[in-house]
Formats: C-alpha cells, structure tokens, sequence
C-alpha cells in the first residue's frame, strides 16, 4: 500500500509525457514559394547592379463599407479590384529570390528598377497564369497550396526573357524560373 502513491506518480508521468503515439510529420515549410533565378544571356548566374522592387499584383473582389447619413454601414462589393502589396524593396547585388502565389489563378509581379543614382530606369511585368492544388497532409500539419505554371507572359524593356524551368512549384525550394537580362561581357 505504500508503493501505491508511488506507482501512481510513475503512470501520471507516463502520461504527461507520452499523450499520444501519433507522430507529427509536418513539413519544416510550409509556404509555396516560386524560385526565380537571374542570368545573363549565356545562362551564367549574376548579380544585380541596380535594384529591384518587386510588387505583386491580383485581382479580386472587395467588400467596402459605405458610412450613410444616419451613421449605419452599408457593405458594397467592388468587383475585380487590383490589389498590390510591395513583395521584395530596394533588393540590391540580387542573383535570385523566392516569391508568393495568390490563391487566384493569375499572379502579376512588376519589376522596378532603379540605377545606383537612384533614377528610375524601367519597368517589366511577369504574369503567370498558374493551376491551385490543395495539398493535406494530416490534421496537425493543416492544409498547404501548390501550384502549376500554365502559362507565361513578360514585358521586354530590361528583362530579355523568361523560362521555366520546373512548373511545379511547392514547399520543395528548387528553381522554377530563369529571368534572362542582356549583360555587358566584360571577361573577353
């Protein structure tokens, strides 16, 4: 009868520190992120020398809050509203970045680049036109987005062109695209 206490102890332990066998296997990552590579016209890796600000663009519908005379609110829906947010800022000596996905169908990333005098030298737009897949793991872990590129479509004022080269995008960081800029060779 005296070991009851003790036993009891030894069983509350156990339980405190083993709740379940359930094993958590959640990714480390779990945002889909799209790997853009930047490379000259032989396909070698460079960096940057002016600096880029990327914003992200999408279009979707938005509730707006109308004040009436008597102080009430009234909701109304703007239909197919552009929505930006800067994304990357002032990115300076840049070879690469990793950059999110709207939950739509269609992404639009615009580049601003500025010289190192900080004048304006231009802009290049990216749309992607991408596929949503739902990916669920287990209850613990939630729910994750990937992605499959469709299509492309990009400006050519700096940039001189865009490849993919893996239309899968998930939470597996590998490069999806190559943006190709024309660059002075300098070596020969």
């Amino acid at each position: 009868m005296k070991k009851l206490p003790a036993i009891l102890g030894l069983l509350l332990l156990i339980c405190i520190f083993f709740p379940g066998c359930e094993v958590e296997n959640c990714p480390p990552n779990s945002m889909s992120y799209a790997y853009f590579s930047l490379v000259d016209q032989h396909g070698r890796s460079f960096n940057t020398s002016d600096t880029i600000t990327i914003v992200g663009q999408t279009h979707a519908d938005i509730v707006v809050y109308d004040t009436l005379p008597d102080g009430s609110l009234q909701p109304r829906t703007v239909q197919d509203s552009l929505i930006s947010d800067t994304l990357i800022n002032k990115e300076a000596g840049a070879s690469s970045f990793e950059l999110p996905f709207s939950y739509g169908t269609h992404t639009r990333f615009v580049f601003i680049y500025r010289s190192l005098e900080r004048r304006y030298a231009g802009t290049d737009t990216i749309n992607i036109e991408h596929r949503n897949i739902p990916y669920f793991t287990n209850l613990d872990c939630g729910s994750m987005m990937f992605y499959e590129v469709t299509k492309v479509e990009n400006t050519r004022h700096r940039l001189d062109s865009l490849t993919i080269t893996n239309p899968n995008i998930d939470n597996n960081e590998k490069e999806n695209f190559k943006i190709y800029f024309t660059v002075l060779d300098t070596d020969e």
